[in-house]
């Protein structure tokens, strides 16, 4: 049976699609189908076209006798006459018939003869009934030739039953045939099913089942070319993948692991970097752990750190390590230019030494020569700006790969990034020191330094009063200096106590009161204080400047207003806040104050620029009546970052 297949596979399948076969095989049996069911009707049709014949031909005989009683009959012409026509119709009828409705053409043939022979009959049976009813005929005689003329019509009705008895049988046969047809389609429907899909089917179902069993090595048959030959072909390639993935399970999952091992190192070196680059290090401190770690990494025998000056943007040795201080030392005034070693190495014979040999700017050249001639540099950027380069020295050719030589280029970006980041902040230190000195300079000038001059000027006037034997005016000198050098000390108090002002975990609120509290006890001057509005947060360098901007204000209340009464008003507003501080003294007029500005006064000087920095706006203004005022107003949009 097996080999049947084989031969019905390659004789006739040929290799085809198995969808193709399934349409050819369809049509091929919707043909015969149709055929033998068109047949069968065709037959049907003239058997159904036959027993209307017969019943007219049968028909003919009941009318012959009809017309012979019709002819007995006095007075009935009319109805002779009316089934004669009938009888003529039927004849006409029945030699119209199509040959096509006969099994066989000579039957059909002697149809028609016997047609005219019963065409010719009527006209003898109509000249009888002519000489019957003029008495030249019997009765028995004209009922003698009606049973001769039935005889004949019998003869036809013979020839129609013959060729219906035929048709009968044929359709007997054609129903055989589509019964035999089904049950043969049926049975190689089967078969073909059972041979093109369910078999199939079921070995793949093996197959899958053995390689669920890990059995690998399973392999199926492929018998034919059709789609399911194609997928055996394609289970034997996944079967035999899955056979070599699993004999070589074992080393890709130690490659694997190699692999994730790797990758976790370069992970622990890039956190173990972060983490340093984020702790606050000196910069020999990091240059060093920096070193030394990619040391470590690479393998290098020795390691150097180029950083360039910020003035000169020459490079100069950060640190190193793994070279003697000689080396060092000569290493020190040269650049380092790795991409040259292997090339300086190929042109310049070997010579042994111990001492590190570098070549200085005229040769264009500097490197390891001897004691390390293996190089690798990788340039230390802060962003796109190289700011120096990392050099690593090896006796032996690096075992690097390009993505660990990635890793470190990486680092040193890193590197780069906080090298400038701390000196940046450096900076910034720097310039709050400056700012900061600034303002205690220009605060010693404004009060302490004009103390001093003051003090000198009556020192002198002291010593010529002295000189001069002037009592009175030596004593009125003396009390001016008593109270030039105790305004001096309340001076150095109140810069002192404004140097050592820090602001509270409460907020600005408490730091004002502080500030009030201190000026009350300084000066005996009550301050009236309220607030004003939702408190919400102010940011600790606008809290800064508002307290200075107000120690300021009070203190030029202490040393020109001469007042009694104080005000500050603290105003929390939607859009802004507003700080209001009044005195009830001698206040100013508005050109002297303008004076003073152009002059550049150094108090009001400072508090302008303290408003400026916080994007405040001062205004300094005379009260009506007496006394000024001094009204700072900072947005809410600078203020504070969070509600």
């Amino acid at each position: 049976m097996k080999s049947l297949w084989q031969k019905f596979d390659r004789w006739f399948l040929r290799g085809q699609k198995l969808s193709k076969v399934l349409v050819v095989l369809i049509a091929v049996w919707l043909f015969l189908a149709t055929s033998l069911v068109g047949l069968s009707l065709n037959t049907s049709w003239r058997l159904e076209e036959l027993g209307m014949a017969i019943n007219e031909a049968g028909s003919l005989r009941k009318r012959v006798f009809y017309m012979v009683l019709v002819t007995k009959t006095p007075g009935a012409e009319q109805q002779f006459e009316q089934e004669q026509r009938q009888f003529e119709e039927i004849l006409t009828h029945l030699h119209d018939l199509h040959e096509t409705g006969f099994v066989n053409g000579r039957r059909h043939q002697q149809l028609l003869d016997q047609v005219v022979k019963i065409e010719e009959q009527l006209q003898d049976f109509l000249g009888d009934r002519n000489a019957y009813l003029n008495g030249r005929l019997s009765d028995a005689a004209f009922l003698a030739e009606a049973r001769e003329f039935t005889a004949v019509i019998d003869r036809l009705v013979l020839l129609i039953e013959q060729d219906n008895t035929h048709n009968i049988q044929l359709l007997r046969w054609l129903q055989v045939l589509v019964l035999l047809m089904a049950i043969f389609s049926a049975i190689v429907s089967l078969l073909l099913l059972h041979h093109l899909v369910i078999a199939p089917l079921l070995r793949l179902n093996q197959g899958i089942g053995q390689i669920g069993k890990g059995r690998f090595d399973t392999r199926l048959q492929v018998g034919t070319a059709n789609e399911f030959g194609k997928v055996a072909q394609g289970f034997n390639l996944m079967a035999a993948k899955l056979n070599e993935v699993y004999d070589t399970l074992e080393n890709r999952v130690a490659e694997q692991t190699q692999a994730l091992v790797k990758r976790n190192q370069d992970l622990a070196v890039l956190y173990a970097m972060t983490s340093l680059f984020q702790e606050q290090h000196e910069l020999s401190v990091l240059v060093q752990v920096f070193m030394h770690k990619m040391k470590v990494f690479s393998g290098a025998d020795a390691c150097v750190v180029q950083l360039k000056n910020r003035h000169s943007q020459r490079l100069e040795l950060a640190g190193s390590d793994g070279l003697t201080e000689e080396q060092v030392d000569r290493f020190r005034d040269y650049r380092c230019d790795g991409g040259r070693c292997a090339q300086m190495l190929q042109s310049v014979p070997v010579v042994e030494t111990e001492s590190l040999a570098i070549f200085d700017e005229r040769n264009r050249f500097c490197q390891i020569r001897q004691v390390l001639p293996f190089c690798l540099t990788f340039a230390v950027k802060s962003v796109d700006d190289e700011i120096g380069m990392l050099h690593l020295f090896a006796k032996v050719p690096f075992a690097l790969s390009a993505e660990n030589q990635r890793l470190i280029s990486t680092v040193c970006s890193q590197f780069g990034i906080a090298i400038e980041s701390m000196r940046l902040n450096e900076l910034d230190k720097q310039m709050a020191i400056l700012e900061e000195r600034n303002l205690m300079a220009q605060g010693l000038h404004d009060s302490i330094a004009q103390s001093l001059s003051f003090l000198n000027i009556q020192v002198q006037v002291l010593e010529k009063a002295l000189g001069e034997h002037k009592k009175q005016q030596a004593a009125q000198t003396l009390e001016f200096i008593n109270e030039g050098i105790q305004q001096c000390y309340d001076d150095v108090r109140e810069l002192l106590s404004n140097f050592r002002v820090r602001l509270v975990t409460e907020g600005l609120i408490s730091s004002l009161q502080g500030v009030m509290k201190r000026f009350e006890q300084q000066t005996d001057i009550a301050v009236d204080w309220s607030v004003e509005g939702d408190v919400y947060e102010v940011e600790p360098e606008v809290q800064l400047q508002i307290v200075f901007i107000v120690q300021e204000a009070l203190s030029n209340v202490r040393k020109h207003a001469h007042a009694n009464a104080v005000e500050v008003r603290l105003a929390y507003m939607a859009d802004r806040l507003n700080l209001k501080i009044e005195d009830d003294g001698v206040g100013f007029a508005e050109d002297t104050l303008l004076q003073k500005e152009q002059q550049g006064h150094v108090g009001i000087h400072i508090m302008k620029e303290r408003s400026a920095k916080i994007n405040g706006k001062l205004k300094i203004s005379a009260r009506v009546g007496g006394g000024a005022c001094v009204e700072l107003m900072v947005p809410r949009q600078y203020i504070h970052t969070q509600e």
